[in-house]
């Protein structure tokens, strides 16, 4: 009941957090219509109100009012410039290079102007651009506080009688590894469209123990198409190796859609499906009782706040799965919500999370009880990043950390989780 309870709460707080970040700049923008309706050739009036629709991504209607502005103030240098960015922006490319080949021969362009419309200049042909190859490396240590997940309380569960919780919570040092590389082609056609390709790794070394060392390889494949709506389609899979053996090995599909909102906000959809399957581990085939379909939704929505001393981009996100498995006590239904927030202070990078996740299980594991097991998980993430200067090597260093408590109405699986780990990556 109390998992049902907490859903509905998720939901209401989701719904209250995307309300609340509507802003009183609507009642300004109508202001500004309407003085623009009465009085279309004032220049002053035209930039307030391109200024809005810059800030607000609104840039077809940016593009309509600076063709305005271009036609009362023709030798406008800074009208051209912010003419050709829309345009580039907008996917015009030919547009914003005819207008950049005239900005730049004109040799009365100011220092500022002309280094503004090189830096589009080489953006629109770094667009043109059909091969590309990125890719990044990072490494972090740190310590978790309970490695081994166990349970907290005095007592566990078996054949639905209490026992004596005699599990230890135990610290122990860890270092993380990952590496990707990325070959994209752009598709050469009017509309933008994109292929991706990618592979890597990702694992964790426990440096006392090794019963819990992962390593995971994963391939993906990719295809973007940027129109009204922009939407992808992305196939990846993963084989896991735990401590030397192998473990699972898994595939999903997932197709996105995303819209752009007024305010420079954005709101995107991704469903998911995808299956794990397990391998006989430590020639036990215990864990393929987990092999499992599953299907997700998840949806998010983020807004910068304007009008504030710091940047501010707010995140928020809903999301549901059905998991269906071999045996049915490993079968789950979960729904999670997570508000989010980003930051920059001075030169450091701030993100700071919160997260929920609710799970009904199909049914009771007769080896625990006849009760069907649910669980309620909250967590807290922070994370602060600063980016090393060129002659440093221009890598990204990041110090983070979470603590998790997880909820359940079987005492095994009550638990709380906690790390923190410093990290250097560098993307190329």
């Amino acid at each position: 009941m109390f998992v049902h309870n907490q859903n509905k709460l998720i939901k209401v707080t989701a719904a209250f957090v995307v309300l609340a970040c509507f802003s009183v700049q609507q009642a300004l923008s109508q202001s500004l219509k309407e003085k623009l309706f009465a009085d279309p050739t004032n220049i002053e009036i035209n930039l307030a109100y391109l200024q809005e629709q810059l800030a607000g991504g609104n840039f077809k209607g940016a593009a309509a009012t600076l063709q305005r502005v271009l036609l009362l103030d023709p030798n406008s240098k800074l009208a051209k410039v912010l003419y050709a960015e829309v345009q580039l922006r907008l996917g015009n490319l030919a547009d914003a290079r005819l207008i950049l080949r005239e900005l730049l021969a004109d040799k009365s362009l100011s220092d500022d102007m002309r280094l503004r419309a090189q830096t589009l200049s080489d953006a629109l042909e770094a667009a043109q651009k059909r091969f590309s190859l990125s890719g990044s490396m990072g490494l972090a240590g740190g310590s978790a506080d309970n490695a081994l997940a166990a349970p907290k309380g005095p007592k566990v569960q078996f054949f639905d009688a209490l026992y004596d919780n005699t599990a230890q919570q135990v610290a122990e040092a860890f270092i993380d590894y990952d590496a990707a590389l990325t070959l994209s082609y752009k598709i050469p056609t009017y509309r933008e469209r994109g292929l991706t390709a990618g592979f890597g790794a990702a694992g964790r070394d426990y440096v006392d123990m090794n019963m819990a060392d992962s390593t995971t390889g994963f391939v993906s494949f990719g295809y973007t198409e940027k129109r009204k709506y922009p939407w992808s389609v992305n196939y990846n899979s993963f084989v896991t190796n735990v401590s030397g053996h192998n473990y699972n090995a898994g595939q999903q599909l997932a197709l996105s859609v995303s819209s752009n909102l007024p305010d420079n906000a954005s709101l995107s959809a991704t469903l998911r499906g995808g299956q794990t399957r397990h391998f006989n581990y430590l020639d036990s085939t215990a864990s393929k009782q987990r092999d499992n379909d599953v299907i997700s939704v998840t949806v998010n929505y983020a807004r910068p706040i304007t009008g504030l001393p710091i940047p501010l981009l707010i995140i928020a996100s809903l999301g549901g799965d059905d998991s269906n498995a071999e045996e049915e006590q490993y079968s789950t239904q979960s729904s999670s919500a997570s508000l989010g927030a980003r930051s920059r202070l001075g030169l450091i990078n701030v993100s700071v999370s919160v997260d929920f996740l609710a799970t009904d299980f199909d049914a009771a594991d007769p080896l625990i009880g006849s009760a069907i097991r649910e669980d309620e998980r909250s967590r807290a993430s922070l994370s602060l990043g600063y980016k090393l200067p060129p002659r440093l090597g221009g890598a990204d260093v990041t110090l983070g950390g979470f603590i998790a408590d997880t909820r359940s109405n079987i005492p095994n699986f009550t638990k709380t989780l906690s790390e923190l780990k410093i990290g250097l990556r560098k993307s190329f």
